[in-house]
């Protein structure tokens, strides 16, 4: 990040904030502001929607104690998928797959990680799109949480509730509800986002007064960091929305 000046960074995994602290220190260290974050996934009409929470408190017990039961319903999903995938003939091991995911929870990512380097697919999109998506034969459903439970937790926590990559959730049909929700802003710079889909989601943002946030999605290689330029207008407006919500959380001093 310092490398390419970035000014800052978010860190948002999947239902787990295990990197945070290590990214704070790295900050620090080399001067590049790090916002903590996290990433719920969530379902919604028969829609996979991602929600990022953005300046969150990642040491409050109750949140990671939620957390916790996502990580463990991710690592029950990937046993049944690999199951499939051995009935189908296609023998990774568990421990392959784990020795990708390091410290975070196992996920469809790093399972077809393994799968291209195995060679049973050549890319990561193709092993979604042959084996791990919705209606592929090694699908498994996910632990299902509601958006408005995710936003929710996110808010208790101080942070700011952001619809990542729009284009990915059917966003014209679950803005409205995800809004009503409490839904702080969406992710208008994505690196699936060409120019005219930026300008319609920018154009969104402003008609639901919604907070413009954006970033590479980086989830390794295949997605190298910083190729998203955003705006750091984004993140200050982000901090004044985080300022807002802990005011609100604060009770009355009198």
């Amino acid at each position: 990040a310092k490398e390419i000046g970035l000014a800052a960074i978010g860190i948002a995994d999947h239902d787990t904030v295990g990197g945070i602290d290590k990214a704070l220190e790295a900050g620090k260290k080399y001067g590049v502001e790090v916002i903590p974050g996290v990433e719920l996934s969530s379902e919604f009409e028969q829609s996979e929607v991602h929600i990022l929470g953005y300046f969150i408190d990642w040491h409050d017990r109750g949140f990671n104690n939620e957390l916790h039961k996502f990580q463990e319903a991710r690592k029950v999903r990937a046993g049944k998928i690999l199951e499939k995938l051995h009935k189908l003939g296609v023998n990774i091991s568990h421990e392959e797959v784990a020795a990708v995911a390091g410290d975070g929870v196992i996920g469809r990512p790093h399972i077809a990680e393994v799968l291209a380097q195995r060679g049973y697919v050549r890319t990561k999109d193709a092993a979604f799109a042959k084996y791990l998506a919705y209606g592929r034969p090694a699908y498994a459903p996910k632990y299902r949480l509601l958006p408005k439970i995710a936003i929710h937790m996110i808010h208790r926590v101080g942070g700011v509730a952001i619809l990542a990559h729009p284009v990915f959730a059917q966003a014209n049909n679950l803005l409205p509800d995800l809004v009503e929700f409490g839904l702080d802003g969406i992710e208008v710079y994505h690196s699936k986002h060409d120019s005219a889909k930026t300008e319609y989601y920018k154009k969104i943002a402003e008609e639901l007064h919604l907070l413009v946030t954006g970033g590479t999605d980086c989830h390794g290689a295949n997605s190298p960091l910083g190729t998203v330029k955003v705006p750091y207008e984004c993140v200050e407006k982000m901090k004044a929305r985080h300022k807002l919500l802990l005011s609100k959380s604060q009770p009355d001093v009198k």
